[in-house]
């Protein structure tokens, strides 16, 4: 087909079809081969740094130049990328330049020397920046944080303003790593930890947020109190159920297993906050202070209204008594008043109970426990061991029966799960197929330049000595066509069977059809490469005559 093919075309074509054939065909190979490097290159580069760290990238790149380590920047997202087998090389290069992710400047801005003139209010901003950087450092340490930023609100103080002053406040900015989450006691702790640096600052007037707007602070407030708020109510409920249904699957799987059960448990919980005070009186008092007062009086009162004709003296003889009158008189006298005064103090046992109750109260347990009944276990149960399975569980979940737990155990068939079948990929998308392919394109595009780039060109090389004779064999036979062609067809007879004998020249123009014929059957047989010269050569030489 070839052949006919290459018999239809005009000998011009050909020839410039085979002038630019083999140079394109080189510059497709090459330029495949460097497409598929390239492609191959990018799929082993990786980034040096995280995206967040704050690292100097000019620092980095004199760095990687200096080294001779290759790298790439990401367009979007300003990346720096190294090969994977440099990277390691790469990162030992960067530490042994001192060379690594920026952290916020904390007390180390005060050991920078102050001009003079500073006024206090430049001093006041250092200190603040300070104080603002050593808690970042702080909060940065936790495992969870990637970076932190705080920002302090710090009231001042002044001696003319007493009241209405506002209060400290402080922001902390987060940005955990990728997949983490931080619990209420985690923010509790970075809460404590901020307000805790600064005298003065109260624990509400610090917020936290992470870098996806969540206001992580929003129950820190209850957490510190005993409380749980909402997140933590939910978290404490989760707790229960998951704890219940732990204790039941422990008892029921090594009996039926893990596929003939099912368990479900509705907590009922109260997260109300109680703080109690009691005062209570034991015993029968007792006596702790007596005192008894007690006061006679014998003296006549005198009598009388001041000024008055009453307090003059009487007379004599009313005044004049018996003898024996007057000595019973003053034998009758006694005290005329008596006063008496106890005072007795008791006292009580007190006790004073001050109680805080837990900020969640159990208040009802409902659990569900389902049990498939095609399992071969339970095929061989009675009704007193489904009793005793019932206690036995009652006792695992806790249930109480004055607080008014309920725990229902039935029995009901199971549908079977679908059986799961893998999925199988075809052949052409498994993974090791797409590799082996990508080995195998590698190896042909290799193949195809080693073939039709490489191979062409050294024949090529290796054929021109032979043309140049070729040429010269061919110029000097149409020289003696023109000059002796009157000699007879004997001579060129012995001269083409010499020519073609020998193989290393071309048999003269004027040689028979079959002497021609049978040299190309020769050089087919014994030299292919040469056929298409001969040809381009006879060609040319008639073309030459014709003119």
């Amino acid at each position: 087909m070839f052949e006919k093919l290459k018999a239809r075309l005009p000998a011009d074509r050909i020839a410039t079809f085979k002038k630019f054939a083999l140079p394109g065909a080189l510059a497709l190979a090459v330029t495949a081969a460097i497409v598929a490097l390239l492609w191959q290159n990018n799929r082993h580069y990786t980034m040096l740094f995280g995206a967040h760290e704050n690292i100097s990238v000019s620092d980095v790149v004199e760095v990687l130049s200096g080294e001779g380590i290759s790298y790439r920047v990401e367009p979007q997202s300003g990346a720096l990328l190294v090969q994977e087998n440099q990277l390691s090389k790469a990162r030992m290069a960067l530490a042994a330049k001192g060379i690594s992710a920026r952290l916020p400047a904390g007390y180390e801005l005060m050991d920078k020397e102050e001009m003079l003139g500073s006024s206090q209010f430049v001093q006041n901003v250092r200190l603040k920046r300070s104080l603002e950087g050593e808690l970042a450092q702080s909060i940065m340490t936790l495992d969870a944080v990637d970076y932190a930023r705080v920002l302090l609100g710090i009231s001042e103080t002044s001696s003319f303003v007493l009241t209405n002053k506002p209060d400290s406040s402080a922001s902390v900015m987060l940005r955990l790593k990728y997949g983490r989450r931080l619990n209420n006691e985690q923010v509790a702790a970075i809460v404590s930890l901020v307000s805790g640096s600064l005298p003065g600052l109260k624990p509400e007037q610090v917020k936290v947020v992470d870098q996806a707007g969540n206001l992580l602070s929003a129950n820190v407030s209850e957490w510190l109190d005993g409380g749980y708020g909402l997140q933590g109510s939910a978290e404490m409920v989760q707790h229960i159920r998951q704890q219940t249904e732990r204790n039941i699957a422990n008892l029921l799987t090594p009996i039926l297993g893990a596929e003939n059960f099912r368990v479900s448990v509705v907590p009922r919980v109260d997260f109300s906050q109680m703080q109690e005070t009691q005062e209570r009186y034991l015993n029968d008092p007792h006596l702790a202070e007596e005192s008894l007062l007690q006061e006679n009086t014998s003296e006549e009162l005198a009598m009388g209204i001041p000024g008055s004709l009453s307090n003059s003296p009487t007379n004599a003889a009313q005044n004049k008594k018996p003898a024996g009158q007057n000595n019973n008189a003053r034998q009758d006298n006694q005290p005329l008043s008596t006063r008496n005064q106890a005072r007795r103090q008791y006292n009580w046992d007190r006790d004073i109970r001050n109680i805080h109750h837990q900020s969640y109260q159990l208040q009802r347990l409902t659990v569900a426990v389902l049990l498939n009944q095609n399992a071969p276990q339970l095929k061989k149960w009675d009704e007193q061991q489904f009793k005793q399975m019932q206690q036995l569980l009652d006792h695992a979940a806790g249930i109480d029966s004055i607080r008014g737990d309920e725990l229902s155990l039935s029995r009901i068939a199971f549908t079977p799960p679908p059986e799961y079948h893998e999925p199988v990929l075809p052949w052409w998308q498994r993974p090791s197929t797409l590799r082996w392919a990508e080995f195998g394109g590698i190896g042909l595009l290799a193949l195809l330049i080693v073939v039709f780039g490489i191979l062409p060109l050294l024949r090529r090389w290796a054929r021109r000595p032979n043309a140049a004779v070729a040429s010269a064999a061919s110029g000097e036979t149409a020289m003696a066509d023109d000059a002796g062609a009157g000699q007879g067809g004997e001579q060129e007879a012995v001269l083409g069977s010499a020519a073609f004998k020998g193989g290393e020249e071309l048999p003269p123009q004027s040689s028979g059809l079959e002497t021609k014929i049978a040299f190309l059957q020769m050089l087919a047989k014994n030299e292919t490469d040469r056929v298409a010269d001969v040809l381009k050569q006879w060609i040319s030489s008639n073309e030459r005559n014709g003119k």
